[in-house]
């Protein structure tokens, strides 16, 4: 087995290694080749923990989200805090802090009184902005992936996809884009959109009317497509676009 990388003394890797067999605690999903749970670590700590199955890797994909998870949090920006993780044969778990929280970006955006919409869209702004000009795309970018914490705090979760590559490659940006796009309730309307994708592509350097519009029509495109999307792994929500 590889060593596990340990944030914290006494424990850490042996408990991870109990977690590739079994169910280690309350489970909150599970599709083909990834469960995720709800567990007490050593001291009782709240953690979710990730376990990766099914095949090899030349990174496993429990290191890869740690990784990404450490990096955007030196980078600033407000994710689930790293414990560990630990790869085995076949099989990798990573452990993240179990964060707190009422309510993810979508249900707070369905419920919201409309004077409140537009502060938690520049919210959301600015968080996108942050990923992006890091040269991060999370590569499922939906609003239930985005939590609101206790302190009122937007999280940022779900990052085993997320990647930062050495080249930008804008299409990646509009995909995380039309994700947001296309799971945003109908009650964020049209112009509240518009303003979101104005103040994108000013912050983003995408100038020139040509240019913009290619971009606001790759979105647009890109969200179709995920829209005739069938639910791969039992998602809760439908795959429908907003109006």
């Amino acid at each position: 087995m590889d060593q596990s990388r340990e944030q914290s003394t006494g424990g850490v890797s042996a408990f991870l290694r109990e977690c590739l067999q079994g169910e280690p605690g309350e489970t909150l999903r599970r599709v083909p080749g990834r469960e995720t749970y709800a567990v007490r670590g050593p001291g009782g700590a709240p953690w979710v923990v990730k376990r990766y199955t099914g095949r090899r890797w030349v990174v496993s994909p429990a290191r890869r989200e740690h990784q990404a998870l450490e990096e955007l949090q030196r980078a600033g920006l407000r994710v689930p805090k790293a414990v560990g993780f630990f790869d085995g044969d076949g099989a990798s778990v990573v452990a993240m802090e179990h964060v707190q929280s009422d309510s993810d970006l979508r249900a707070a955006l369905h419920e919201a009184e409309p004077s409140a919409l537009g502060p938690l869209i520049d919210r959301l702004f600015e968080l996108v902005l942050a990923l992006h000009t890091r040269g991060w795309h999370h590569r499922d970018l939906y609003l239930h992936h985005i939590l609101i914490d206790k302190n009122g705090d937007l999280v940022l979760i779900d990052l085993g996809r997320a990647r930062r590559l050495p080249w930008v490659r804008r299409r990646w940006f509009a995909k995380d884009l039309a994700a947001l796009l296309l799971w945003a309730p109908d009650e964020v309307g049209a112009s509240l959109r518009l303003r979101f994708l104005t103040k994108y592509m000013d912050a983003m350097g995408i100038s020139g009317r040509r240019e913009r519009r290619r971009f606001a029509s790759d979105i647009l495109r890109r969200r179709e497509r995920m829209a005739r999307h069938q639910p791969r792994h039992g998602e809760t929500e439908p795959w429908e676009p907003s109006t």
